[in-house]
C-alpha cells in the first residue's frame, strides 16, 4: 500500500493511490486538473443540484426517469 500522505487531498484518490475518476495508472497530483477536495466535491454536487431544482418539473422528472432511476436526489438534499 502507498503512503497517501505523499498524495494530494483529492476525493477521487483509492486506498491504492489511483485516481477513481479517471483511467490512469496513478494519481497525477497536484496538477491535476480533476483534483478536488471532499468540501470541493460537496459544494459541486449542491451547485448541480441547485441548477436541477432550478429546471422545470417535466424536464427534472426526465432527468429523474432517464439518470436517476425516477429518484430526484436534489429535492432531497435542497428541496
Amino acid at each position: 500500500m502507498p503512503d497517501l500522505s505523499k498524495f494530494p487531498n483529492c476525493c477521487a484518490l483509492s486506498e491504492r493511490g489511483k485516481c477513481t475518476r479517471l483511467k490512469l495508472f496513478k494519481c497525477e497530483g497536484e496538477q491535476c486538473p480533476f483534483k478536488r477536495s471532499g468540501k470541493e466535491e460537496k459544494d459541486s454536487l449542491l451547485k448541480a443540484y441547485k441548477r436541477l431544482l432550478a429546471l422545470d418539473k417535466s424536464v427534472q422528472m426526465y432527468i429523474s426517469h432517464k439518470y436517476y432511476d425516477n429518484k430526484m436526489p436534489w429535492k432531497e438534499n435542497i428541496g
